[in-house]
């Protein structure tokens, strides 16, 4: 991914072999451009690798964004939370980091956005991020590559994917 994308932000996924280590098992996912794609195309690029999707998803990042994940993202993408955990992660306050300013533009800038539009299609503030964050118009290849998620990484809501359109649903 080029600079400024969640791709490389949020991690990887790994694939499921014990026999080799942790970074030969490590691979990225370059096209997500904001933390909505960056978990579903990383459950694409888990079954592009694995050729299975994932039983269950660890997600590791600021602690702040732990309510957007778990009740915004996997709620979208009709994934199971009792198959998601969540492990928020915060840099001490000695780095500078202010946990109440980014809890503050989280609610602003992030959850409210996505309360409205859970897919991201239809609110100028989550379309203006995609683009600037994909100067080059990059088109991820998923509906190619996971055909069985196509109406997922079609659907632009604002109302809910049926829970039966998502491929997990029969796990």
């Amino acid at each position: 991914g080029g600079d400024g994308d969640e791709a490389n932000g949020d991690g990887g996924a790994t694939t499921p072999s014990r026999r080799s280590t942790v970074r030969a098992r490590t691979v990225t996912e370059e096209y997500a451009t904001d933390s909505f794609e960056n978990l579903l195309f990383s459950i694409c690029r888990f079954r592009e690798i694995t050729g299975s999707y994932p039983r269950k998803i660890s997600m590791v990042s600021f602690s702040f964004k732990r309510l957007r994940f778990e009740t915004l993202h996997a709620e979208a993408l009709r994934w199971p939370l009792d198959r998601f955990d969540y492990v928020g992660v915060d840099p001490p306050a000695s780095t500078g980091f202010d946990l109440e300013e980014s809890s503050k533009g989280e609610r602003n800038n992030s959850l409210q956005p996505f309360r409205e539009d859970p897919y991201g299609c239809h609110t100028e503030i989550l379309q203006r991020k995609r683009r600037e964050r994909n100067p080059f118009a990059r088109k991820a290849p998923y509906e190619l590559t996971c055909p069985e998620m196509r109406d997922l990484l079609l659907w632009c809501g604002p109302e809910l994917i049926p829970e039966g359109n998502v491929p997990w649903s029969k796990m």
